[in-house]
């Protein structure tokens, strides 16, 4: 496995706040109720990623996974995760080696492709740290058990010709990747972020990542 780094994602920008505790509920969009590939995307969300990938509908995360694939080639193996040139506080650990990436989820795709376990390490947007044990068989398991995932895009960094690589998916799509310490605390964050996203359970995330990187 390689070590290839990513300088692409970047930080997506947030009104001021503290913590994870501030700031008023965003609208729903929350998708863990239901099946999560399947789940109807909130207007902003669909509007951004049908932006993004110049395509027709992207109504959830099932087209969502399917386009993305089919523009960038396929697939993403080891090499093309967004590694980081030193530490941060989003990362992997695979028998023993630290992997680290500029987007927790990485952590998470890592344990698919190597079908291995991988223990996952993540600061939430608002400081708490998050852990999880990915078993690179489609299960996950975070502490505290509470924890949720955002997916979505960084809107004023949308491309809109329908042919992105994936250092233009990294650079829109990662920075609204992040873990959170509970629905609410996402929910928040979200109401306040430069972002259009959608939130799921960390429990499910592991669908996301295998519709990633399956053959």
């Amino acid at each position: 496995m390689t070590n290839q780094t990513c300088d692409c994602c970047g930080i997506v920008e947030t009104s001021p706040a503290e913590s994870d505790a501030e700031d008023e509920p965003a609208v729903d969009r929350w998708i863990g109720d239901s099946p999560v590939m399947e789940t109807p995307f909130p207007e902003d969300v669909r509007t951004a990623m049908e932006q993004f990938l110049g395509a027709g509908s992207i109504a959830t995360l099932e087209d969502w996974v399917g386009e993305l694939r089919r523009q960038t080639g396929g697939p993403i193996d080891v090499d093309d995760l967004c590694h980081a040139d030193g530490e941060t506080a989003h990362w992997g650990e695979l028998e023993g080696v630290r992997y680290d990436f500029r987007c927790f989820y990485d952590a998470v795709a890592l344990a698919e492709l190597a079908s291995q376990p991988v223990e996952i390490h993540t600061t939430s947007p608002g400081g708490t740290e998050i852990t999880a044990r990915a078993t690179g068989d489609g299960d996950v398991t975070a502490t505290p058990s509470t924890a949720v995932v955002s997916f979505g895009i960084v809107t004023d960094r949308s491309k809109s010709d329908g042919k992105p690589t994936l250092e233009d998916a990294y650079t829109s799509i990662c920075p609204a990747v992040a873990g959170f310490p509970t629905r609410d605390a996402y929910e928040r964050w979200a109401a306040r972020t430069s972002a259009a996203t959608v939130g799921l359970p960390l429990s499910a995330a592991t669908t996301v990542a295998t519709g990633l990187v399956e053959n």
